[in-house]
Protein backbone atom coordinates (compact mmCIF):
# COMPACT_ATOMS: atom_id res chain seq x y z
CA UNK A 1 0.00 0.00 0.00
CA UNK A 2 1.20 3.65 -0.69
CA UNK A 3 1.14 5.98 2.11
CA UNK A 4 -1.03 8.60 2.26
CA UNK A 5 1.70 11.43 1.05
CA UNK A 6 2.77 9.09 -1.25
CA UNK A 7 -0.94 8.93 -2.88
CA UNK A 8 -1.49 12.81 -3.20
CA UNK A 9 2.14 13.47 -4.64
CA UNK A 10 0.47 10.67 -7.29
CA UNK A 11 -3.34 12.48 -7.25
CA UNK A 12 -0.80 15.74 -8.23
CA UNK A 13 1.03 14.53 -10.54
CA UNK A 14 -1.58 12.68 -12.50
CA UNK A 15 -4.10 16.08 -12.15
CA UNK A 16 -1.03 17.83 -13.54
CA UNK A 17 -0.63 15.76 -16.43
CA UNK A 18 -4.43 15.49 -17.37
CA UNK A 19 -4.19 19.41 -17.42
CA UNK A 20 -1.45 19.72 -19.67
CA UNK A 21 -2.84 17.03 -22.25
CA UNK A 22 -5.94 19.17 -22.12
CA UNK A 23 -4.06 22.29 -22.49
CA UNK A 24 -2.54 20.88 -25.40
CA UNK A 25 -5.78 19.30 -27.12
CA UNK A 26 -6.81 23.20 -27.01
CA UNK A 27 -3.90 24.19 -28.73
CA UNK A 28 -4.20 21.75 -30.89
CA UNK A 29 -8.22 22.65 -31.37
CA UNK A 30 -6.83 26.47 -31.75
CA UNK A 31 -4.63 25.80 -34.30
CA UNK A 32 -6.89 23.15 -36.50
CA UNK A 33 -9.66 26.08 -36.49
CA UNK A 34 -7.25 28.86 -37.84
CA UNK A 35 -6.11 26.57 -40.48
CA UNK A 36 -9.22 25.99 -41.10
CA UNK A 37 -10.71 29.43 -41.28
CA UNK A 38 -7.66 30.23 -43.10
CA UNK A 39 -8.64 27.75 -45.45
CA UNK A 40 -12.45 29.11 -45.75
CA UNK A 41 -11.53 32.63 -46.38
CA UNK A 42 -8.98 31.63 -49.09
CA UNK A 43 -11.93 29.25 -50.62
CA UNK A 44 -14.18 32.77 -50.31
CA UNK A 45 -11.68 34.86 -52.35
CA UNK A 46 -12.06 32.22 -55.12
CA UNK A 47 -15.47 32.10 -54.99
CA UNK A 48 -15.56 28.67 -54.09
CA UNK A 49 -18.90 28.94 -51.88
CA UNK A 50 -19.36 25.33 -51.12
CA UNK A 51 -16.16 23.84 -50.38
CA UNK A 52 -15.81 27.46 -47.95
CA UNK A 53 -18.63 26.66 -45.87
CA UNK A 54 -17.05 23.04 -45.28
CA UNK A 55 -14.04 24.98 -44.03
CA UNK A 56 -15.71 27.18 -42.23
CA UNK A 57 -17.63 24.71 -40.76
CA UNK A 58 -15.04 22.39 -39.26
CA UNK A 59 -13.60 26.09 -38.03
CA UNK A 60 -16.32 26.39 -35.93
CA UNK A 61 -17.07 22.71 -35.11
CA UNK A 62 -13.40 23.07 -32.88
CA UNK A 63 -13.94 26.11 -31.94
CA UNK A 64 -17.44 28.25 -31.64
CA UNK A 65 -16.21 30.72 -29.50
CA UNK A 66 -14.62 32.71 -31.40
CA UNK A 67 -16.97 35.63 -33.25
CA UNK A 68 -14.59 36.02 -36.45
CA UNK A 69 -15.19 32.73 -37.15
CA UNK A 70 -19.15 33.23 -37.35
CA UNK A 71 -18.35 36.44 -39.09
CA UNK A 72 -16.60 34.63 -41.47
CA UNK A 73 -19.38 32.00 -41.91
CA UNK A 74 -21.92 34.98 -42.56
CA UNK A 75 -19.90 36.72 -45.40
CA UNK A 76 -19.61 33.00 -47.21
CA UNK A 77 -23.32 32.57 -46.26
CA UNK A 78 -24.40 35.85 -47.75
CA UNK A 79 -22.59 35.38 -50.85
CA UNK A 80 -24.16 31.83 -51.33
CA UNK A 81 -27.86 33.53 -51.30
CA UNK A 82 -28.34 31.83 -47.86
CA UNK A 83 -30.06 35.33 -46.14
CA UNK A 84 -31.19 32.42 -43.35
CA UNK A 85 -28.05 31.37 -43.24
CA UNK A 86 -26.08 34.45 -42.92
CA UNK A 87 -28.34 35.93 -40.61
CA UNK A 88 -27.54 33.14 -38.00
CA UNK A 89 -24.14 33.31 -38.07
CA UNK A 90 -24.05 37.33 -37.92
CA UNK A 91 -26.42 36.54 -34.78
CA UNK A 92 -24.01 34.19 -33.36
CA UNK A 93 -21.43 36.73 -33.87
CA UNK A 94 -23.15 39.07 -31.85
CA UNK A 95 -23.60 37.25 -29.45
CA UNK A 96 -20.18 36.66 -28.53
CA UNK A 97 -19.08 40.29 -29.22
CA UNK A 98 -22.05 42.30 -28.39
CA UNK A 99 -20.64 45.73 -30.00
CA UNK A 100 -19.00 44.37 -33.00
CA UNK A 101 -19.85 46.76 -35.69
CA UNK A 102 -20.10 44.30 -38.99
CA UNK A 103 -22.05 41.59 -36.87
CA UNK A 104 -24.62 44.57 -35.83
CA UNK A 105 -24.83 45.86 -39.16
CA UNK A 106 -25.69 42.78 -40.44
CA UNK A 107 -28.26 41.62 -37.92
CA UNK A 108 -30.36 45.02 -38.36
CA UNK A 109 -30.25 44.82 -42.37
CA UNK A 110 -30.71 41.39 -42.46
CA UNK A 111 -33.21 40.67 -39.68
CA UNK A 112 -35.75 42.60 -41.85
CA UNK A 113 -35.28 40.36 -45.20
CA UNK A 114 -35.97 37.26 -43.26
CA UNK A 115 -38.76 39.18 -40.66
CA UNK A 116 -36.64 39.14 -37.23
CA UNK A 117 -37.55 42.36 -36.74
CA UNK A 118 -37.12 42.56 -32.90
CA UNK A 119 -33.26 41.66 -33.93
CA UNK A 120 -33.09 43.71 -36.04
CA UNK A 121 -34.37 46.76 -34.81
CA UNK A 122 -32.52 46.12 -31.49
CA UNK A 123 -28.76 46.14 -33.58
CA UNK A 124 -29.88 49.00 -35.50
CA UNK A 125 -30.44 50.69 -32.14
CA UNK A 126 -27.22 49.30 -30.73
CA UNK A 127 -25.45 51.11 -33.58
CA UNK A 128 -27.33 54.30 -32.87
CA UNK A 129 -26.12 54.57 -29.14
CA UNK A 130 -22.90 54.22 -30.30
CA UNK A 131 -23.09 56.15 -33.40
CA UNK A 132 -26.30 58.77 -33.55
CA UNK A 133 -25.35 59.83 -37.82
CA UNK A 134 -24.77 56.40 -38.86
CA UNK A 135 -26.81 56.33 -42.02
CA UNK A 136 -27.23 52.67 -42.46
CA UNK A 137 -28.68 52.39 -38.83
CA UNK A 138 -30.87 55.30 -39.36
CA UNK A 139 -32.26 53.66 -42.60
CA UNK A 140 -33.02 50.64 -41.27
CA UNK A 141 -35.29 52.30 -38.32
CA UNK A 142 -36.87 54.31 -41.15
CA UNK A 143 -37.56 50.65 -42.64
CA UNK A 144 -38.87 49.57 -39.26
CA UNK A 145 -41.20 52.56 -38.89
CA UNK A 146 -42.40 52.27 -42.67
CA UNK A 147 -43.38 48.77 -42.30
CA UNK A 148 -45.48 49.49 -39.06
CA UNK A 149 -47.21 52.29 -41.03
CA UNK A 150 -45.32 54.91 -39.26
CA UNK A 151 -45.42 57.19 -42.35
CA UNK A 152 -44.33 60.47 -40.74
CA UNK A 153 -41.88 58.54 -38.64
CA UNK A 154 -40.28 56.82 -41.43
CA UNK A 155 -39.99 60.14 -43.18
CA UNK A 156 -38.19 62.06 -40.34
CA UNK A 157 -35.71 58.75 -40.53
CA UNK A 158 -35.56 59.96 -44.25
CA UNK A 159 -34.84 63.28 -43.61
CA UNK A 160 -32.50 62.77 -40.73
CA UNK A 161 -30.35 60.69 -43.80
CA UNK A 162 -30.43 63.31 -46.15
CA UNK A 163 -29.27 65.94 -44.03
CA UNK A 164 -26.01 63.78 -42.88
CA UNK A 165 -26.05 62.52 -46.53
CA UNK A 166 -27.58 64.58 -49.21
CA UNK A 167 -26.52 62.12 -51.88
CA UNK A 168 -27.80 59.39 -50.07
CA UNK A 169 -29.93 57.06 -52.22
CA UNK A 170 -31.38 54.76 -49.36
CA UNK A 171 -32.34 57.85 -47.89
CA UNK A 172 -34.35 59.25 -50.59
CA UNK A 173 -36.15 55.79 -51.62
CA UNK A 174 -37.06 56.07 -48.25
CA UNK A 175 -38.35 59.03 -48.33
CA UNK A 176 -40.32 58.18 -51.89
CA UNK A 177 -41.89 54.87 -50.29
CA UNK A 178 -43.13 56.50 -46.91
CA UNK A 179 -44.43 59.88 -49.17
CA UNK A 180 -46.11 57.56 -51.38
CA UNK A 181 -47.69 54.98 -48.47
CA UNK A 182 -48.76 58.27 -46.86
CA UNK A 183 -50.84 59.31 -49.86
CA UNK A 184 -48.47 61.62 -51.50
CA UNK A 185 -48.27 59.69 -54.62
CA UNK A 186 -47.34 62.64 -56.15
CA UNK A 187 -44.55 63.80 -54.21
CA UNK A 188 -42.97 60.92 -54.36
CA UNK A 189 -42.25 60.78 -57.87
CA UNK A 190 -41.20 64.24 -57.72
CA UNK A 191 -38.42 63.05 -54.96
CA UNK A 192 -37.35 60.86 -56.75
CA UNK A 193 -36.90 62.96 -60.17
CA UNK A 194 -35.36 65.91 -58.38
CA UNK A 195 -32.70 63.45 -56.95
CA UNK A 196 -31.73 61.77 -60.19
CA UNK A 197 -31.27 65.59 -61.37
CA UNK A 198 -28.86 65.75 -58.90
CA UNK A 199 -26.87 62.56 -58.65
CA UNK A 200 -26.67 59.90 -61.55
CA UNK A 201 -28.92 57.64 -61.94
CA UNK A 202 -29.52 54.39 -60.43
CA UNK A 203 -30.80 50.48 -60.76
CA UNK A 204 -32.27 51.73 -57.20
CA UNK A 205 -34.28 54.16 -58.53
CA UNK A 206 -35.50 52.08 -61.17
CA UNK A 207 -36.72 49.45 -58.97
CA UNK A 208 -38.63 51.97 -56.78
CA UNK A 209 -40.23 53.68 -59.66
CA UNK A 210 -41.27 50.46 -61.20
CA UNK A 211 -42.94 49.51 -57.78
CA UNK A 212 -44.81 53.34 -57.81
CA UNK A 213 -46.16 52.39 -60.52
CA UNK A 214 -47.14 49.31 -60.56
CA UNK A 215 -49.05 50.60 -57.51
CA UNK A 216 -50.69 52.89 -59.48
CA UNK A 217 -51.51 50.55 -62.05
CA UNK A 218 -49.85 52.61 -64.65
CA UNK A 219 -48.92 50.59 -67.44
CA UNK A 220 -46.79 52.69 -69.27
CA UNK A 221 -44.95 54.17 -66.49
CA UNK A 222 -44.42 50.21 -65.91
CA UNK A 223 -43.34 49.74 -69.49
CA UNK A 224 -40.73 52.52 -69.10
CA UNK A 225 -39.12 51.06 -66.08
CA UNK A 226 -38.96 47.94 -67.24
CA UNK A 227 -36.68 49.24 -70.89
CA UNK A 228 -34.65 51.07 -67.62
CA UNK A 229 -33.90 48.10 -66.14
CA UNK A 230 -32.83 46.28 -68.66
CA UNK A 231 -30.28 48.50 -69.18
CA UNK A 232 -29.29 48.75 -65.59
CA UNK A 233 -29.83 44.76 -64.65
CA UNK A 234 -29.32 43.58 -67.74
CA UNK A 235 -28.40 39.83 -66.42
CA UNK A 236 -31.29 39.89 -63.70
CA UNK A 237 -33.46 36.92 -64.69
CA UNK A 238 -36.21 37.31 -61.79
CA UNK A 239 -37.12 40.88 -63.30
CA UNK A 240 -37.42 39.41 -66.74
CA UNK A 241 -39.87 36.75 -65.19
CA UNK A 242 -41.21 40.06 -63.36
CA UNK A 243 -41.28 41.71 -67.55
CA UNK A 244 -42.54 38.63 -68.85
CA UNK A 245 -45.74 38.54 -66.72
CA UNK A 246 -46.68 42.20 -67.09
CA UNK A 247 -46.33 42.02 -71.36
CA UNK A 248 -48.77 38.93 -70.87
CA UNK A 249 -51.02 40.98 -68.87
CA UNK A 250 -50.30 44.40 -71.18
CA UNK A 251 -51.95 41.99 -73.87
CA UNK A 252 -48.14 41.32 -75.74
CA UNK A 253 -47.97 37.84 -75.38
CA UNK A 254 -44.56 37.74 -78.36
CA UNK A 255 -42.65 40.32 -76.10
CA UNK A 256 -43.13 37.65 -73.26
CA UNK A 257 -42.49 34.75 -75.51
CA UNK A 258 -39.59 36.55 -76.41
CA UNK A 259 -38.73 37.17 -72.76
CA UNK A 260 -39.40 33.60 -71.27
CA UNK A 261 -37.76 32.16 -74.40
CA UNK A 262 -34.37 34.32 -74.36
CA UNK A 263 -34.52 33.00 -70.07
CA UNK A 264 -35.00 29.46 -70.87
CA UNK A 265 -31.61 28.77 -73.78
CA UNK A 266 -29.65 30.90 -71.35
CA UNK A 267 -26.69 27.78 -70.60
CA UNK A 268 -26.51 28.41 -66.93
CA UNK A 269 -30.34 28.98 -66.31
CA UNK A 270 -31.86 27.64 -63.08
CA UNK A 271 -34.85 25.29 -62.76
CA UNK A 272 -36.34 27.71 -60.26
CA UNK A 273 -36.30 30.40 -63.24
CA UNK A 274 -37.81 27.61 -65.83
CA UNK A 275 -40.76 26.79 -63.07
CA UNK A 276 -41.94 30.04 -63.32
CA UNK A 277 -41.64 30.55 -66.93
CA UNK A 278 -43.73 27.44 -67.45
CA UNK A 279 -45.98 28.12 -64.73
CA UNK A 280 -46.39 32.04 -66.94
CA UNK A 281 -47.61 29.32 -69.76
CA UNK A 282 -49.97 28.18 -68.09
CA UNK A 283 -51.53 30.65 -66.87
CA UNK A 284 -51.86 32.30 -69.85
CA UNK A 285 -52.90 29.70 -72.07
CA UNK A 286 -49.74 29.10 -74.00
CA UNK A 287 -50.02 25.59 -75.24
CA UNK A 288 -47.32 25.44 -78.00
CA UNK A 289 -44.21 27.24 -78.66
CA UNK A 290 -42.87 27.54 -82.33
CA UNK A 291 -40.00 25.50 -83.97
CA UNK A 292 -37.66 28.36 -83.63
CA UNK A 293 -38.07 28.38 -79.79
CA UNK A 294 -37.94 24.93 -78.86
CA UNK A 295 -34.77 24.70 -81.05
CA UNK A 296 -33.45 27.32 -79.19
CA UNK A 297 -33.99 26.26 -76.20
CA UNK A 298 -33.17 22.76 -76.68
CA UNK A 299 -29.58 23.31 -77.87
CA UNK A 300 -28.30 25.49 -74.99
CA UNK A 301 -30.44 24.96 -72.13
CA UNK A 302 -29.38 23.26 -69.40
CA UNK A 303 -30.73 19.70 -68.55
CA UNK A 304 -32.79 20.34 -65.47
CA UNK A 305 -34.67 23.43 -67.64
CA UNK A 306 -34.69 21.22 -70.93
CA UNK A 307 -36.09 18.73 -68.89
CA UNK A 308 -38.81 20.93 -67.48
CA UNK A 309 -39.98 22.05 -70.55
CA UNK A 310 -40.38 18.42 -71.88
CA UNK A 311 -42.90 17.86 -69.31
CA UNK A 312 -44.92 20.86 -70.30
CA UNK A 313 -44.47 19.61 -73.99
CA UNK A 314 -45.91 16.79 -72.80
CA UNK A 315 -48.67 18.19 -70.92
CA UNK A 316 -50.08 19.65 -74.01
CA UNK A 317 -49.70 17.01 -76.63
CA UNK A 318 -46.79 17.78 -78.20
CA UNK A 319 -44.58 14.51 -78.41
CA UNK A 320 -42.06 15.49 -81.38
CA UNK A 321 -41.15 18.98 -79.54
CA UNK A 322 -41.02 17.12 -76.25
CA UNK A 323 -38.67 14.78 -78.09
CA UNK A 324 -36.35 16.99 -79.72
CA UNK A 325 -36.05 18.73 -76.07
CA UNK A 326 -34.93 15.55 -74.39
CA UNK A 327 -32.82 14.26 -77.32
CA UNK A 328 -29.29 13.73 -76.06
CA UNK A 329 -30.27 14.02 -72.53
CA UNK A 330 -28.15 11.27 -70.27
CA UNK A 331 -29.78 9.62 -66.80
CA UNK A 332 -33.36 8.43 -66.04
CA UNK A 333 -35.52 11.46 -66.06
CA UNK A 334 -35.86 11.70 -69.73
CA UNK A 335 -36.81 7.79 -69.97
CA UNK A 336 -39.55 9.14 -67.22
CA UNK A 337 -40.57 11.89 -68.77
CA UNK A 338 -40.59 9.78 -72.31
CA UNK A 339 -42.95 7.14 -70.52
CA UNK A 340 -45.69 9.78 -69.35
CA UNK A 341 -45.41 10.84 -72.94
CA UNK A 342 -46.25 7.38 -74.10
CA UNK A 343 -49.43 7.11 -71.50
CA UNK A 344 -50.51 10.20 -72.64
CA UNK A 345 -50.63 9.24 -76.52
CA UNK A 346 -52.37 6.22 -75.17
CA UNK A 347 -49.83 4.08 -75.35
CA UNK A 348 -50.66 2.80 -71.68
CA UNK A 349 -48.51 -0.64 -71.58
CA UNK A 350 -45.81 0.92 -73.26
CA UNK A 351 -45.64 3.71 -71.05
CA UNK A 352 -46.04 1.01 -68.07
CA UNK A 353 -42.87 -0.91 -69.32
CA UNK A 354 -40.71 1.89 -69.87
CA UNK A 355 -41.52 3.26 -66.36
CA UNK A 356 -40.65 -0.05 -64.78
CA UNK A 357 -37.82 0.28 -66.26
CA UNK A 358 -36.53 3.45 -64.69
CA UNK A 359 -38.10 2.70 -61.32
CA UNK A 360 -35.73 -0.80 -61.64
CA UNK A 361 -32.83 2.09 -61.14
CA UNK A 362 -34.35 4.32 -59.39
CA UNK A 363 -37.79 3.64 -57.34
CA UNK A 364 -38.05 7.36 -56.41
CA UNK A 365 -38.05 8.86 -60.01
CA UNK A 366 -41.80 11.30 -59.30
CA UNK A 367 -41.87 11.04 -63.11
CA UNK A 368 -41.67 7.76 -63.31
CA UNK A 369 -44.20 6.61 -60.57
CA UNK A 370 -46.37 9.34 -62.08
CA UNK A 371 -46.67 7.61 -65.94
CA UNK A 372 -46.70 4.13 -64.10
CA UNK A 373 -49.53 5.21 -61.46
CA UNK A 374 -51.24 6.55 -65.03
CA UNK A 375 -50.59 3.88 -67.04
CA UNK A 376 -52.25 1.02 -64.41
CA UNK A 377 -55.37 3.53 -64.00
CA UNK A 378 -55.67 3.03 -68.05
CA UNK A 379 -55.80 -0.93 -67.38
CA UNK A 380 -58.05 -0.95 -64.57
CA UNK A 381 -55.41 -1.59 -61.97
CA UNK A 382 -56.55 1.40 -59.36
CA UNK A 383 -54.96 0.09 -56.35
CA UNK A 384 -51.39 -0.43 -57.81
CA UNK A 385 -51.88 3.12 -59.20
CA UNK A 386 -53.02 4.25 -55.70
CA UNK A 387 -49.79 3.33 -54.14
CA UNK A 388 -47.41 4.82 -57.17
CA UNK A 389 -49.28 8.00 -56.92
CA UNK A 390 -49.15 8.29 -53.30
CA UNK A 391 -45.34 7.89 -53.05
CA UNK A 392 -44.77 10.62 -55.86
CA UNK A 393 -46.90 13.09 -54.08
CA UNK A 394 -45.32 12.71 -51.02
CA UNK A 395 -42.26 12.84 -52.36
CA UNK A 396 -42.88 15.65 -54.76
CA UNK A 397 -45.92 17.61 -53.63
CA UNK A 398 -45.86 20.48 -56.15
CA UNK A 399 -46.43 18.50 -58.91
CA UNK A 400 -50.15 18.55 -59.14
CA UNK A 401 -49.95 15.15 -61.95
CA UNK A 402 -49.08 13.31 -58.41
CA UNK A 403 -52.46 14.46 -56.74
CA UNK A 404 -54.30 14.18 -59.44
CA UNK A 405 -53.57 9.87 -60.31
CA UNK A 406 -54.19 9.58 -56.08
CA UNK A 407 -57.24 11.34 -56.27
CA UNK A 408 -58.64 9.41 -59.73
CA UNK A 409 -57.61 6.42 -58.17
CA UNK A 410 -59.66 6.70 -55.33
CA UNK A 411 -62.55 7.83 -57.21
CA UNK A 412 -61.56 4.45 -59.60
CA UNK A 413 -62.32 2.34 -56.15
CA UNK A 414 -65.14 3.76 -55.20
CA UNK A 415 -63.92 5.87 -52.25
CA UNK A 416 -65.10 9.26 -52.38
CA UNK A 417 -64.22 10.57 -49.00
CA UNK A 418 -60.27 10.04 -49.44
CA UNK A 419 -60.32 10.89 -52.99
CA UNK A 420 -61.80 14.84 -52.00
CA UNK A 421 -59.02 14.38 -48.73
CA UNK A 422 -56.67 13.95 -51.96
CA UNK A 423 -58.06 16.81 -53.39
CA UNK A 424 -57.86 19.04 -50.53
CA UNK A 425 -54.45 18.25 -49.34
CA UNK A 426 -53.31 18.82 -52.88
CA UNK A 427 -54.63 22.37 -52.86
CA UNK A 428 -53.02 22.62 -49.61
CA UNK A 429 -49.42 21.97 -51.06
CA UNK A 430 -50.26 24.36 -53.98
CA UNK A 431 -52.44 27.13 -52.96
CA UNK A 432 -51.75 29.48 -55.92
CA UNK A 433 -52.67 26.48 -58.70
CA UNK A 434 -55.14 27.92 -60.87
CA UNK A 435 -54.63 23.91 -62.90
CA UNK A 436 -55.25 21.80 -59.87
CA UNK A 437 -57.59 24.03 -58.69
CA UNK A 438 -59.99 23.27 -62.03
CA UNK A 439 -59.02 19.49 -61.85
CA UNK A 440 -60.03 19.79 -57.76
CA UNK A 441 -63.45 21.60 -58.50
CA UNK A 442 -64.08 19.38 -61.58
CA UNK A 443 -64.26 16.57 -59.44
CA UNK A 444 -66.46 18.18 -56.72
CA UNK A 445 -69.03 19.45 -59.26
CA UNK A 446 -69.32 16.45 -60.90
CA UNK A 447 -69.84 14.63 -57.25
CA UNK A 448 -72.70 16.92 -56.05
CA UNK A 449 -70.01 18.97 -53.65
CA UNK A 450 -71.01 22.22 -55.08
CA UNK A 451 -70.46 24.71 -51.76
CA UNK A 452 -66.59 22.39 -51.48
CA UNK A 453 -66.13 23.64 -55.17
CA UNK A 454 -67.00 27.33 -54.67
CA UNK A 455 -65.09 27.68 -51.54
CA UNK A 456 -61.77 25.95 -53.24
CA UNK A 457 -62.14 28.65 -56.16
CA UNK A 458 -62.67 31.49 -53.32
CA UNK A 459 -59.44 30.45 -51.27
CA UNK A 460 -57.45 30.60 -54.43
CA UNK A 461 -58.28 33.78 -55.01
CA UNK A 462 -57.49 34.69 -51.92
CA UNK A 463 -53.86 33.25 -52.07
CA UNK A 464 -53.72 34.70 -55.36
CA UNK A 465 -55.38 37.73 -55.92
CA UNK A 466 -53.57 38.75 -59.18
CA UNK A 467 -54.38 35.26 -61.16
CA UNK A 468 -57.00 36.33 -63.13
CA UNK A 469 -57.30 32.42 -63.73
CA UNK A 470 -58.63 31.81 -60.10
CA UNK A 471 -61.34 34.43 -60.72
CA UNK A 472 -62.25 33.59 -63.74
CA UNK A 473 -63.16 30.10 -62.06
CA UNK A 474 -64.35 31.24 -59.52
CA UNK A 475 -67.06 33.47 -60.96
CA UNK A 476 -67.56 30.51 -63.81
CA UNK A 477 -68.48 28.11 -60.45
CA UNK A 478 -70.57 31.30 -58.38
CA UNK A 479 -72.97 31.10 -61.83
CA UNK A 480 -72.88 27.27 -61.74
CA UNK A 481 -73.60 26.68 -58.38
CA UNK A 482 -75.78 29.72 -57.92
CA UNK A 483 -74.13 30.88 -55.03
CA UNK A 484 -74.52 34.22 -54.79
CA UNK A 485 -71.13 35.42 -55.48
CA UNK A 486 -71.10 36.44 -59.37
CA UNK A 487 -70.72 40.16 -58.87
CA UNK A 488 -68.14 39.77 -56.67
CA UNK A 489 -65.58 37.19 -58.81
CA UNK A 490 -66.56 39.92 -61.42
CA UNK A 491 -65.11 42.76 -59.46
CA UNK A 492 -62.06 40.39 -58.23
CA UNK A 493 -61.32 39.39 -62.24
CA UNK A 494 -61.60 43.05 -63.23
CA UNK A 495 -58.98 44.34 -60.63
CA UNK A 496 -56.88 41.58 -61.03
CA UNK A 497 -56.43 42.63 -64.48
CA UNK A 498 -54.80 46.08 -62.95
CA UNK A 499 -52.18 43.94 -61.01
CA UNK A 500 -49.14 44.04 -62.52
CA UNK A 501 -47.26 41.83 -60.41
CA UNK A 502 -46.71 38.02 -59.62
CA UNK A 503 -48.19 36.85 -56.48
CA UNK A 504 -46.09 36.88 -53.34
CA UNK A 505 -46.16 32.73 -52.40
CA UNK A 506 -48.08 31.93 -49.82
CA UNK A 507 -46.88 31.98 -46.26
CA UNK A 508 -44.03 33.98 -47.37
CA UNK A 509 -43.04 37.50 -45.75
CA UNK A 510 -43.85 40.51 -48.26
CA UNK A 511 -40.28 42.20 -48.62
CA UNK A 512 -39.45 44.73 -45.86
CA UNK A 513 -36.13 46.55 -47.90
CA UNK A 514 -36.14 49.10 -49.93
CA UNK A 515 -37.45 47.52 -52.80
CA UNK A 516 -40.17 45.75 -51.88
CA UNK A 517 -43.72 45.82 -53.43
CA UNK A 518 -45.77 48.74 -52.15
CA UNK A 519 -48.87 46.59 -51.17
CA UNK A 520 -49.93 44.27 -48.27
CA UNK A 521 -51.86 41.29 -48.53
Amino acid sequence: MFARGTLWKAFVSLAAISLLMMLAACGNSFANAQEDAAKAQSLLEQNRIAEARIAIADAIAERDDEPDYHLLRGRIEYRAGSVPGAFGAYSNALALDPQNMEALQAVSQLGMQVGRLRESKEAAETILSLDPNNVDALLTRGLHSLVRNRFDESIGYADQILKIDPSSEGGAILKARSSFRNGDREEALTLLENFERGSRASAGMSLTRLEIYRALSDREGIRRSFADLRERLPDNDNIRIDEANFAFKDNRPADAMRLTTGLLAKPEQTRAIADQAVDLWNEYGVDRLDGTSVRAIASAAPEPVRLRVARFLVDHARAAAASQMLAGLPGTEPSAVAALMLVRQGRAQAGLQRAERVLATDETNCTALIARAQALLETGNASDALRSAQRASYQCPADIAAWSAAATAYSQLGDVDNAERVWRQGMDANPQSARLATLTTNWMMQHGLNRQAVAIARKLTRDAPALSSGWRLYQSLCRKADAGCTAQAAEGLAKSAQMFGVDIPVGQTPPNGLYGRLESR
